[in-house]
């Protein structure tokens, strides 16, 4: 028992043990460690019983010596608890274990009583004197100075440094949910030491820098800048076309009313937005080329938009309308009133900039009232000029009836005062009109330039004293009448009919002179004016001499329009008698009255038959055969009916 007490453990002197050797890290940290002296080492070893480096150094046990003490405390060993005495003891980094021999015998009876050298703990601290093998494992509570931590970079760790060979960055492990928590920093009593995350130059990192920039509007703004600016584009045009749709404002761009245009675009903006939602993340390549369609589609429009803008600013791109426009006395019409009436009779395209500029010149309120005689190739300043100047000259309203020729246009003229005969024939033939058609006319081989071209409508001319500038503004009016109503894709409608007849230098001019015969064979019926388009059309087609046979070309004052085979006598209202020669064959130079829009369509666009007669009777009926016999049948049974005209 004497021997019990003298191993036995004492706390305080542990304490004051580890008050004696206080571990000095400074000392530990700058310093290289020294080696042990092998003989302090077995002093205190022999001293306490304990190996303290035996499993570094991989030093023997003394085992006789141990087998020898076992004997002389194993009876005390089973008075006090022998089971737990037997348990082996593991080995920590706070209590180091003793290298007890594998070959002791706890079955043998003895006396001897083993004290519990494991249970003395101030082995483990150790002087700063006694040199340390850089085997030695420092445990975390050694304290470490900041200064010396924040150069120290952490190893990753192993187990999430790659997935099926991909070496892995913190913000890829990060979003497939593999973990990489940074190590932490030893921390001591004091305050805990300050880790400086490494730099990573990854690629993830480059493809994502909003990561690490500020969030909020601006942070986000920085980051989407395309997307942003299209969707307030996208925004801006849906206030326009919900503005446009509900406030009946007039923008046209080319061709397109606001109204149409605008909703197109918003429809196929909002579908390829769609469209993106659904690619961003499964279609790169696909999001991508949608995004720039947007993109287009709204750089296109804008552009257009202003481009249209600017075009009927200046009065440039627009047809040409000739309008004889009149702000009444009493009307009370104010520049919105103005505006809108312009943009009716073609003058402008965009009443709303029209309003925007008069506002900004200050012309509002300063429009007289008066008659005008205004066209789409103004600008809006001479527009706003005339307008302010006033104009109160006076005009005369004349009709000029369908089928009328040049002869009875200068006779109704004249008598209404706009001109004389000369001066309108001086207009005609001498002064420039600005129409792509014009050109087309053989001025040599008809007997007006204008024959047929002057469209029958009624018209307000300035009247008063009969003028030159009377008879070119007037003939103005009636060609821009004309040019009017010619559908706008005229030139193939004349290269198709040419088509039809083998005639590959098929003009304007040649449609234009069937259809005045159409227009004095069948006035007003567009249907049976197209039929009667494909008899003469068939005509120049087959093998008979090819005329067109049109009775109402026999009157016309000029034999060169004569369309028929033969010479015909006709008995006037007087009784008198007048013979008629033989015409020529195929198109006549040119028209020989004015056409309507019926038979400017017709003429232009033919029905397919393969009719080459046709005959009317008192009801303007219409009788169409394929031959002339049967043409003769026709003809005949009109007769016994009594419908023959």
């Amino acid at each position: 028992m004497d021997e019990k007490k003298e191993f036995e453990f004492q706390p305080e002197k542990v304490d004051n043990a580890e008050k004696k050797f206080e571990f000095q890290p400074e000392k530990v940290v700058n310093a290289e460690l020294e080696k042990v002296d092998d003989a302090e080492v077995e002093r205190v070893e022999k001293e306490y019983n304990f190996d303290l480096f035996t499993a570094n150094r991989g030093k023997k046990v003394d085992n006789a010596r141990l087998e020898e003490e076992a004997k002389a405390r194993r009876e005390a060993a089973r008075r006090e608890k022998s089971a737990a005495r037997r348990k082996p003891i593991k080995n920590t980094e706070k209590n180091a274990s003793a290298s007890l021999p594998t070959d002791i015998d706890f079955d043998n009876e003895s006396e001897t009583v083993i004290e519990p050298e494991l249970e003395i703990q101030p082995q483990f601290e150790i002087k700063p004197e006694v040199e340390i093998k850089p085997e030695f494992e420092i445990q975390p509570e050694f304290e470490i100075k900041p200064e010396v931590e924040k150069n120290i970079v952490p190893e990753r760790k192993p187990e999430a440094e790659k997935i099926q060979g991909i070496e892995l960055d913190d913000d890829f492990q990060i979003e497939n949910m593999v973990p990489s928590e940074p190590e932490k920093a030893p921390e001591t009593n004091n305050a805990p030491v300050a880790r400086k995350r490494p730099s990573s130059n990854n690629i993830r990192r480059k493809a994502a820098p909003h990561r690490e920039e500020k969030g909020g509007i601006a942070g986000y703004f920085a980051a989407h800048k395309v997307k942003v600016i299209t969707t307030l584009v996208l925004a801006a045009i849906a206030i326009i076309g919900i503005v446009a749709v509900f406030g009946d404002m007039r923008m046209d761009i080319f061709g397109f009313t606001n109204n149409i245009y605008m909703m197109l675009i918003l429809i196929l903006a909002v579908v390829l937005m769609v469209l993106c939602t659904f690619t961003k993340e499964r279609h790169r390549f696909i999001h991508g080329i949608l995004w720039v369609l947007v993109v287009l589609i709204i750089a296109g429009s804008f552009a257009a938009f202003v481009l249209s803008g600017v075009c009927d600013f200046f009065g440039i791109s627009r047809g040409r309308t000739i309008s004889d426009f009149t702000i009444p006395e009493d009307g009370n019409w104010g520049t919105a009133k103005i505006a809108e009436e312009l943009y009716e009779e073609g003058i402008i395209n965009h009443p709303t900039l029209f309003r925007i500029f008069s506002k900004l010149k200050g012309n509002d309120g300063k429009y007289q009232w008066g008659n005008y005689e205004l066209n789409s190739e103004m600008d809006y300043s001479t527009i706003m000029y005339n307008l302010k100047l006033g104009n109160t000259a006076s005009t005369v309203k004349v009709r000029i009836p369908e089928g009328a020729n040049v002869d009875d246009i200068i006779t109704l003229l004249a008598e209404n005062g706009v001109c004389t005969r000369d001066q309108f024939i001086t207009a005609m033939e001498d002064m420039e009109y600005k129409y792509s058609w014009v050109n087309q006319i053989p001025e040599n081989s008809v007997r007006y330039r204008f024959e047929g071209y002057l469209y029958p409508d009624t018209y307000n001319f300035y009247g008063g004293e009969p003028s030159v500038d009377n008879a070119k503004k007037a003939i103005d009016k009636m060609l821009n009448g004309f040019n009017s109503r010619l559908p706008e894709n005229w030139k193939e409608l004349v290269k198709a009919v040419g088509e039809r007849l083998g005639k590959n230098d098929m003009t304007l001019n040649d449609c234009m002179a069937v259809g005045s015969i159409l227009e004095l064979e069948a006035s007003g019926n567009y249907n049976e004016m197209r039929n009667v388009a494909s008899v003469f059309y068939n005509r120049l087609t087959w093998s008979e001499p090819k005329f067109l046979g049109s009775t109402p070309t026999y009157y016309y004052p000029d034999n060169r329009y004569n369309t028929n085979a033969g010479p015909m006598t006709v008995t006037n209202e007087d009784g008198t008698k007048k013979t008629y020669p033989a015409g020529s064959e195929g198109i006549p130079p040119g028209p020989q009255c004015s056409l309507t829009e019926a038979s400017i369509l017709a003429c232009l666009q033919p029905a397919d038959t393969s009719y080459t007669y046709f005959v009317t009777d008192k009801e303007m009926n219409f009788y169409y055969n394929k031959s002339y016999t049967a043409h003769l049948n026709t003809i005949a049974k009109l007769r016994r009916e009594g419908k023959w005209a």
